[in-house]
Parts: C-alpha cells; sequence; structure tokens
C-alpha cells in the first residue's frame, strides 16, 4: 500500500502527491471526527439525552395499516 500511496522505491514523491496526501489525510480526520460526534447524538438518543449544539432527534412516527 506504501507503494501506492508514495511510488515505488528509489523515486522521491513529487509535490503535488504530497500535497493531496496530506489534504487526504485531513479529510480523513474532519470525517472521523464528524462520524464520532453522530455516533455521540445516536447513542445520546438512544438513551434519550440531549447533546448540546446538536439537532434533535426526529423518529418517524408509526404506519398504521
Amino acid at each position: 500500500m506504501a507503494k501506492a500511496l508514495l511510488g515505488h522505491v528509489g523515486t522521491a514523491p513529487d509535490r503535488r502527491m504530497l500535497e493531496e496526501l496530506v489534504f487526504l489525510r485531513s479529510r480523513v480526520r474532519t470525517l472521523q471526527a464528524e462520524l464520532d460526534r453522530l455516533r455521540a447524538v445516536q447513542a445520546a438518543a438512544e438513551l434519550d439525552l440531549r447533546i448540546p449544539d446538536a439537532p434533535p432527534v426526529r423518529y418517524a412516527e408509526p404506519v398504521h395499516a
């Protein structure tokens, strides 16, 4: 996998590739933080608690046939 990210051994990675790698790592950190926040909101909703700055969780109305 390292070869896929940095090229084969013996060549220095170019600047553009390094910039993209930095961007992708940053994006992964951002998405991981969002996932952690959403999991916390879901866990709180399951416990029927509220978390500051979280939108209210709305449950679907039951369907009566």
